[in-house]
């Protein structure tokens, strides 16, 4: 029966059409960004969602693109090195948590999951990936969950000392089942979370107030403006003045 099975597979692959237009079925799956590159980083292949975001109304104007003709070259150049490492290691880069942003500048967080895409030949030709909104993902989140206390906690304070061993207190769990729980529903470590948390609220002050660097840095609670400079730039792709000049 296996040895049946894995014949009748292959039949079948072998007799898919090149560029079926397989991306059209993540037309219909509400919240899903779909993507396919090849090797040079080359967008081939995208759901209408994707060519939304991007403001794109003809397709074939897409197609060929690459991530550094639609985001900031930072942001880009990450995107291109994890594309680069699932190609050379042929194995997937899964729940990746990173903060996205449309052409307006509007930020928002997402879970990408990048997967190789291979040749018949078995060489591998190319990325593909969905991206999911991420703040719908935590919705999932059980609402008896003990994390919630302290995700909470942490929407309320993230702008202020956040000390993990407090959360992990809130939460009834040792500091070391506190992180591991954490990373394993929230895809990212509490710090990292928190971090993230700060510099897309930053986002919006950047755009509609007049504050300094430095005032916003320490409103949203970063040591100092060259440590949020270095936040931001991590997680945008650019600088925070930059980032205002481009989007305010």
């Amino acid at each position: 029966m296996e040895t049946t099975g894995l014949r009748l597979r292959e039949e079948f692959l072998n007799s898919i059409t090149p560029g079926i237009g397989f991306e059209r079925l993540f037309d219909h799956i509400p919240g899903i960004l779909f993507f396919a590159k090849d090797r040079e980083g080359h967008l081939i292949a995208a759901n209408r969602a994707l060519l939304a975001l991007y403001g794109y109304q003809n397709e074939n104007e897409f197609w060929g693109t690459t991530d550094f003709d639609h985001l900031p070259e930072s942001l880009a150049e990450k995107f291109r090195n994890d594309d680069l490492q699932v190609i050379e290691s042929g194995e997937p880069m899964l729940e990746i948590v990173e903060i996205f942003m449309n052409r307006t500048g509007n930020p928002a967080w997402f879970l990408t999951n990048k997967m190789p895409v291979f040749s018949r030949s078995g060489e591998v030709i190319g990325v593909m990936g969905t991206i999911q909104d991420y703040e719908e993902q935590r919705k999932l989140l059980p609402v008896d969950s003990d994390l919630s206390p302290a995700l909470e906690f942490i929407q309320a304070n993230y702008h202020r000392d956040v000390s993990v061993p407090k959360l992990a207190e809130m939460s009834g769990l040792s500091v070391r089942q506190f992180e591991r729980r954490f990373k394993e529903h929230l895809k990212t470590t509490p710090q990292q979370f928190i971090v993230k948390m700060r510099v897309h609220a930053t986002c919006d002050d950047l755009r509609r107030s007049k504050r300094s660097l430095a005032e916003i840095a320490t409103h949203f609670g970063f040591y100092d403006q060259a440590a949020f400079s270095k936040y931001f730039k991590k997680h945008m792709g650019m600088t925070p003045m930059q980032y205002r000049k481009t989007y305010c």
